[in-house]
């Protein structure tokens, strides 16, 4: 390149040409500064002081580009300063001399002060400077809750300019964050949060609503922190329970049975209450269930609420209600020694320890007392219950993949995390819920009612195959038989022809010599699009053995495997149709014991109201599908909102060199700068690790990280890291369960990733 074109001047843009046009006119005339102009006038002011001769096509021309000019200047704010209507005046020679002064400044601001590990950023300023980032605080404060920028913030005294040219100073302080925290993520928000927390500007609360309220703005987030007031008032409205004027209309008086609600110690809506009654020599579990129902009304503005929202959202530092707190922590709350409207189950267990049979009730009850799981794992008295969920799950063949939890509880500015693990008391509670939603789920199918099921659907049979190949080149023992397409009651014949569709039912295929049988249609309407029991049994049978085996195997391969089968199972939904649940074993699943959190069960406790009523369905078939729809996507995004500010509390925690619990051994102690994080996928361009070997903390890392310009492959099958370079030599940079040194490249505390690298 020559000298000549190195040097060579950026163009002028037209505003800034039109202004030196006139402005070298105007010379030191103040007068002419201070006058109000419009296109009109400046038009004349250029023919006359240029004394130019036009024909009407210049005169024509000549005025749609001044338009043009200026109203591409008006957007830009700079060379002129546009008031009502059309009218503008020119900017003066001495404040664009100000604005340019102004980025000389910022410029040497932002180039000359960056942290170092030994001394912050607080620490290298000169007095003068430190006004300026007290400023900048203010701007990053500004752009993370989405607020209006401080005016001092300007490049200009007389008016609000943040851009000048190619210059834009918000993109100089947002950068400048990025400078100052060392984090290298896609935007500046991650630094900037990190840098308002270190500096105490927000604490840990302040961060997570921070975060809370962007993902609000940018709609992804259908859950308000807060009902409005008239919400609330109706909810104020709504009378205390009145146990006359409820046996009045009906219903059925179990005050007399002792109720428990057995939740977290932190829980104040306690939608589920149980006891297990023994009487001559016979066992009747009973399950009590807060009749939400008989509160909200369909169509009604609470309902409407509801509805949009679909579930609860539990977070490290609130919760974000489905009811208003009213009616969630008070009116359906099942709170001991008050009477409560409660739809309530009875389970007789049969000697075999399963389920007979199932009646339910719109009833009044009064819970005895309020416990905790620890509570009931520390008293006798709940040995029974125990030994009964025992023997349920000891009949059931389903899949129960447990891993550790990771809790955050953050309070103000203070956090502190646990790892929770399920003990008996946990169990115990969700087999009793398990079979109530069950045992309804069949109760309701019976009617043909219309439902928003809970269905799960078998593996893909693709990857399954991937998995048992992994499997088999790494030497594990281990294969998982493909999952079946067989319908229940459906006949060998009935499969194949499912299988081959159109081309079967064409006539060009002639099935025979196969099972026919006519059970298919004699299974009842709501099991018509389940899974055959069998098929899904052999499937699950074989998961169950996957998992004895890898509990067997060493560590290095244990969470290998435990990771594949974990990524094999697809999420469960809501669905109009009957699909059954796979995980569970079950046939017939809804979900209808949690109805203060999950909209879903509202509308299950609806039908079985109108069942018990002998009235017509609340719900249509129509509104099902809606309905179904509505509560998969939000309790999808429910989920991924609590994940993501688990993350960010939990970085928060690692931040301030926060420990698990009050485990201090090397073994589970988190180290900020290095983890011997555990190998668990192999997917490029991702390395999946396990930084603790229990799945309670996973990061990733991109194998671009592991050298710049080295081309990194996976095997067919995902279990080496191969160097592409090198393939002669058969070079493994990294396998399948080993140990890999990392360190922390970012720690994001705005959207929860954990960014990690190499030591």
């Amino acid at each position: 390149m020559s000298q000549k074109n190195k040097s060579r001047k950026k163009p002028l843009s037209p505003d800034e040409k039109l202004w030196r046009r006139i402005s070298i006119k105007f010379g030191n005339n103040e007068e002419l500064w201070s006058q109000t102009w419009d296109s009109h006038k400046i038009y004349s002011f250029i023919v006359e002081k240029e004394k130019l001769a036009l024909n009407n096509k210049e005169v024509k021309q000549f005025k749609s580009k001044i338009d043009e000019i200026l109203a591409h200047s008006k957007k830009g704010k700079q060379w002129f300063i546009h008031q009502e209507k059309t009218n503008f005046t020119l900017r003066k020679p001495h404040e664009i001399s100000e604005i340019e002064a102004n980025i000389r400044n910022w410029r040497h601001f932002f180039n000359s002060y960056s942290p170092t590990e030994e001394i912050p950023l607080t620490g290298q300023l000169p007095d003068d400077e430190v006004k300026n980032y007290q400023l900048i605080e203010d701007v990053w404060f500004a752009i993370i809750s989405n607020e209006n920028l401080p005016k001092e913030f300007s490049l200009s005294k007389k008016e609000y300019i943040i851009r000048w040219k190619s210059y834009d100073l918000i993109k100089d302080a947002m950068a400048f964050a990025t400078t100052c925290s060392g984090l290298r993520f896609r935007d500046a928000l991650p630094s900037i949060a990190l840098l308002l927390i270190k500096s105490k500007r927000i604490d840990a609360t302040q961060l997570l609503d921070l975060r809370l309220n962007h993902l609000r703005i940018n709609s992804s987030n259908p859950f308000g922190r807060n009902y409005n007031s008239r919400l609330s008032d109706i909810a104020e409205r709504i009378p205390e329970v009145n146990a006359d004027n409820a046996l009045k209309d009906g219903r059925t008086d179990l005050r007399h049975l002792p109720f428990v609600t057995i939740d977290p110690k932190t829980a104040k809506d306690f939608d589920d209450a149980v006891c297990l009654i023994e009487e001559n020599g016979e066992q009747t579990l009973w399950v009590a269930i807060a009749d939400v129902a008989h509160y909200i009304e369909p169509e009604t503005l609470l309902d409407e609420e509801a509805q949009s929202r679909a579930t609860s959202v539990y977070l490290p530092h609130a919760v974000l209600p489905m009811l208003p707190s009213r009616l969630s922590d008070n009116l359906c709350s099942l709170r001991s020694t008050v009477p409560r409207l409660a739809m309530a189950v009875s389970m007789e267990i049969k000697d075999d320890w399963t389920i007979g049979k199932v009646a339910a009730f719109e009833s009044i009850i009064e819970v005895q007392e309020n416990l905790s799981y620890e509570d009931a794992l520390d008293s006798p008295r709940f040995q029974n219950m125990m030994d009964l969920a025992e023997g349920l799950r000891q009949n059931e063949i389903r899949l129960n993949l447990n891993s550790a939890e990771l809790r955050p509880r953050v309070d103000n500015d203070d956090i502190s995390v646990d790892v929770k693990w399920p003990n008996k008391a946990t169990e115990m509670i969700e087999t009793f819920m398990v079979a109530t939603n069950n045992s309804i789920g069949i109760m309701l199918g019976e009617e043909n009612a219309p439902l928003p099921w809970r269905s799960h659907a078998p593996p893909d049979a693709p990857e399954v195959e991937e998995l048992n190949a992994k499997f088999e080149a790494m030497g594990i023992n281990i294969e998982l038989p493909m999952p079946s397409v067989k319908k229940f009651g459906q006949s060998e014949e009935a499969e194949l022809a499912s299988m081959l569709g159109d081309w079967a039912n064409s006539g060009n295929i002639q099935i025979s010599g196969l099972e026919s049988s006519d059970g298919q249609d004699e299974v009842p309407e709501y099991l018509k699009n389940v899974l055959d029991p069998d098929a899904r049994k052999d499937i699950l049978v074989s998961l169950k053995e996957a998992q004895k085996k890898a509990n067997n195997l060493k560590s290095a391969t244990r969470r290998v495997v435990d990771h594949g089968l974990f990524y094999l199972l697809q999420r469960a939904v809501y669905s109009p149709d009957n699909l059954g649940h796979f995980g569970l074993n079950l046939d017939a699943y809804v979900h209808f014991t949690s109805p203060i959190r999950r909209y879903a069960d509202l509308v299950v406790h609806r039908q079985l109201k109108s069942f018990l009523r002998g009235e017509e369905w609340v719900h249509s078939e129509e509104e099902m599908t809606k309905i179904s729809e509505l509560c998969t996507a939000n309790s999808q995004e429910a989920k991924s909102i609590e994940w993501e500010l688990v993350a960010n509390a939990f970085h928060l925690h690692l931040l301030r060199g926060g420990t698990i619990g009050s485990v201090e051994n090397s073994e589970d102690t988190l180290e900020l700068k290095q983890w011997p994080a555990r190998v668990v996928g192999l997917r490029n361009p991702w390395i999946f690790l396990d930084l603790l070997d229990d799945g309670a903390i996973r990061g990733k890392l991109h194998v671009s990280q592991l050298g710049a310009g080295r081309q990194l492959s996976t095997d067919e099958f995902g279990l080496y890291l191969i160097d592409e370079n090198k393939k002669e030599t058969d070079e493994i940079v990294l396998s399948l369960g080993q140990k890999f040194p990392c360190r922390l490249r970012g720690l994001d505390l705005w959207s929860g990733e954990l960014d990690l690298a190499p030591i």
